[in-house]
Order: C-alpha cells, then structure tokens, then sequence
C-alpha cells in the first residue's frame, strides 16, 4: 500500500513539472533615465483589452488567452517621498503572437499589436492611456532568442521614454 502511495505522488510530481510551460523573459537592453527605474515584463497567455469610458478616457485590462502575450514597460521617475503630487511613471503596453518570429510595423501598423502609451502624474489634462501611432516596432526571433526595438512618439501629450529595447530569452 504504501508503495503504491509513493508511486502515485512521484508520478503526480512527474506530470505537474511536465506540464510547466517554457518562460520566455524580457531583459530590458535601452537605457533608462537616471532620475527613475524602467522594467520590462512578459505576460504569457494574455490579451491587452483596450476599453474606453464614458468622457472619452482610455484604460485596458489584461485577459486570460492562448496564444497571445502583452508586454508592458514601465518607467518610474523617482521622486521625493514628502511630495503628495510628485509621482510620475510612463507605461507601453503592446500584445503579440505567442509564435511571432518576426514583426516590421510603422505608424499607424502599430494598431495590429493595439500599443498604447500612458502617463500618469499629476498633470491636468495631460495624463492618461494614448494610441500610438506614429513610429516603429521592429521584432526579430530566432528560435527562443531575439530582439525587440520600440521607437515611437506622441503628439498629445509630453513623454520622456521615446525608445525600448529589450532582449528575448
């Protein structure tokens, strides 16, 4: 009996670990602003939902799908802990192909990946989730290696991350 016991929890072990996916990773590759920390993130399985309010507003929410993955890279400008405004961070949000080896977009071709920009500080009428649709995303893959070239640029509103470069591992 307790053989048996053994046998089925290595073999429930054996199947768990068999089952865990592949982890692809992003390493961020551009510079960062001194004045703040930049981090990239892969979010496997997922779908990038753009909604939009009642006044016009922009937010998204990510959503549970096979075959798609969304990136998001977040700059947050480093600020002083006394000051109740002074928080400033910048988000790109993008989504891709779980099997995408190879993507060349321009301008308004960043739809296909539906990349937004956001800025959030304590900026009237000037914060806020944004389409992009002026610049270039360029991805290369080769295997499970590859690179990844953001350059874009709004004209709504200021930004100060204009570039991201990350490595695909």
């Amino acid at each position: 009996m307790k053989k048996a016991v053994v046998f089925g929890l290595i073999a429930f072990i054996l199947s768990c670990k068999a089952q865990l996916p592949s982890k692809e990773e992003l390493t961020l590759t551009s510079d960062c602003p001194k004045d703040g920390t930049c981090q990239i993130e892969l979010h496997k399985n997922k779908s990038l939902v753009v909604i939009y309010d009642n006044f016009g507003g922009m937010y998204y929410e990510l959503k549970e799908t096979a075959g798609k993955s969304v990136i998001h890279f977040q700059y947050n400008k480093t600020t002083e802990a006394n000051l109740q405004d002074g928080h400033y961070r910048e988000d790109i949000l993008l989504e891709i192909n779980n099997n995408t080896k190879a993507l060349n977009l321009e301008n308004t071709e960043l739809q296909q990946t539906k990349l937004i920009f956001g800025r959030h500080c304590f900026c009237k009428g000037q914060t806020g989730y944004f389409k992009v649709e002026n610049g270039k995303l360029t991805i290369q893959k080769v295997e499970k290696k590859g690179v990844l070239k953001i350059d874009f640029s709004t004209s709504k509103i200021p930004q100060i991350i204009r570039s991201v470069e990350a490595n695909i591992n």
